[in-house]
């Protein structure tokens, strides 16, 4: 790919960005948010059209002008949130778009299917249903759908987020295998442990252009960082250890960790017998007893989709307790309204910032004041005092650094890491005394990623109780003085700082409990 750009609107997401991929290598593609990685691949695998440049293939100028020109030219793309209907089988999903059908072409399908599974090590039944699949196995079938249409270059966005430590072995050992018969695999990430365990070679974007190309064994883990978040090569403090994918998962605290201050005895929340039901009204959360107290950080582990949501909701107060309690300082809020939580001190920052983090048409200054809109701070003879509001705002957005054309731009045009500063920034300058954090730092660069884990030490330096939920254990390896796991809604195990084992964690995180966890 050469001279390749592409604008949407004022924005220039792509400038003569370029990109030589080599046969039977794994090209690591790294950069911060808004870099341009994604944004690269899909003009390769024809989402989007370029509005200048070329792509050549095997020498030969190519025009992919859509994912099927792309499939044509053995090019397949798995992105991170998986394309599958859920209702259907492997099978089915593998083949969908494809020519040929009816009870034979399933058949000979699912045996090329099971051919490809046992020469790449992508163990997956035909024939399961895919919404019964761990999240590791959706992903095994995202690949087998691209290597079944033939693909010589497979690109994977971000192909880790949701897996075990064990399926993260599994994943890479299947790619050596794809790798070692002249298939070429695009990994991008912004794990930097896991690139420099892959990858070959490893180009680095930033501002939608590719800055420089690198040799794994000509870099490591620090020179990589710099060149992503555009600062000189610093001794690794413990955020970015964090933000690295550095945290010491096989025990004890990463290289340069700040020590957590003794947290108080006496727990500032407590959570007994909690059962949450999900949207559908079925139960998500089976009867989980916590207790977190001031200056702490627990961790929960777990794979997507094992109660993670209901409970975080359930702890802020935003989904309805169906048993249990919930108490913050010794108050149960359990069946209360919204603002008594508030009044109790308890923060939320939630997984999906755009849906569940702003009202995206109302005003940056709105969305920092949502939640505090009764204290008296901001109100004079019991009408919202707007000239304070306003310059609340104004330091707020100075202290958290947040991008916008002003304070009254509507909070839904910012970036998706400027979104995540305005969330954190309303959460934090409430001084709370629960903070409940839901994969805070997911689809963040670096510099965005150190940032948060900044805002969560400080509260926990103010000695709030703080709940992080996370998919990711170096994450949770770096900032949580415990780790509880969490599968089907209960919890499954417990570990100390110092315990903090990857494959441990990873089977409590698949549902393999032992005696004595």
């Amino acid at each position: 790919m050469s001279g390749v750009s592409k604008s949407f609107g004022p924005v220039r997401a792509l400038v003569d960005a370029d990109l030589e991929l080599a046969g039977g290598e794994v090209h690591g593609l790294v950069g911060g948010n808004g870099a341009g990685k994604t944004t690269l691949m899909n003009v390769l695998y024809g989402l989007y059209r370029p509005d200048s440049g070329e792509i050549r293939v095997d020498g030969r100028e190519v025009h992919v002008r859509s994912p099927r020109d792309a499939i044509d030219l053995g090019i397949g793309m798995v992105h991170q949130h998986l394309l599958q209907v859920s209702t259907y089988s492997v099978v089915e999903n593998v083949v969908l778009g494809t020519k040929g059908g009816g009870t034979g072409g399933l058949r000979a399908a699912a045996r090329r299917i099971g051919e490809l599974s046992d020469r790449f090590g992508l163990a997956v039944d035909p024939r399961a249903r895919t919404d019964r699949l761990s999240v590791g196995a959706r992903q095994r079938v995202e690949i087998l759908k691209v290597l079944y249409r033939g693909a010589r270059v497979l690109v994977l966005d971000e192909p880790t987020t949701n897996l075990t430590p064990q399926e993260v072995d599994g994943l890479f050992a299947s790619l050596r295998e794809i790798v070692a018969e002249a298939t070429s695999v695009v990994f991008i990430s912004h794990k930097v442990r896991e690139v420099l365990a892959i990858c070959d070679r490893i180009s680095v974007m930033r501002d939608g252009r590719r800055l420089t190309t690198v040799e794994r064994s000509a870099t490591d883990a620090t020179g990589l960082a710099s060149l992503m978040v555009g600062e000189p090569a610093t001794e690794q403090s413990s955020d970015v250890a964090a933000a690295l994918g550095l945290g010491a998962v096989g025990g004890g605290a990463a290289p340069g960790a700040e020590p957590a201050p003794e947290a108080s005895a006496a727990a500032r929340l407590t959570v007994a017998g909690l059962v949450v039901h999900n949207d559908q009204g079925v139960p998500a959360v089976h009867g989980v007893d916590l207790a977190v107290g001031a200056g702490e950080v627990l961790g929960v582990a777990g794979v997507a989709g094992n109660g993670q949501v209901e409970l975080a909701e359930a702890l802020a107060g935003v989904r309805r307790v169906h048993g249990g309690a919930v108490s913050v300082d010794g108050a149960d809020l359990a069946g209360g309204p919204t603002c008594r939580w508030l009044d109790a001190g308890v923060a939320y920052v939630p997984e999906d910032r755009h849906r569940d983090g702003i009202l995206g048409a109302a005003s940056v200054t709105e969305n920092l004041l949502l939640g505090s809109q009764r204290s008296g701070s901001y109100r004079r003879a019991g009408l919202l005092d707007w000239r304070r509001v306003r310059e609340h705002a104004r330091t707020t957005i100075d202290r958290y650094e947040i991008k916008t054309p002003g304070p009254d731009a509507p909070a839904g045009n910012l970036s998706g890491g400027n979104i995540q500063r305005l969330v954190l920034a309303r959460a934090f300058e409430r001084q709370p005394a629960v903070l409940v954090l839901q994969n805070p730092t997911r689809g963040l660069d670096l510099r965005s990623t150190r940032f948060v884990y900044d805002r969560v030490h400080e509260a926990r330096d103010r000695g709030c109780a703080v709940v992080l939920i996370s998919e990711d254990l170096d994450e949770l390896s770096l900032l949580a003085d415990r780790i509880v796991v969490l599968y089907s809604g209960r919890v499954v195990g417990e570990r100390s700082r110092g315990d903090y084992d990857a494959y441990a964690l990873g089977r409590l995180m698949a549902g393999v409990v032992q005696e004595g966890s």
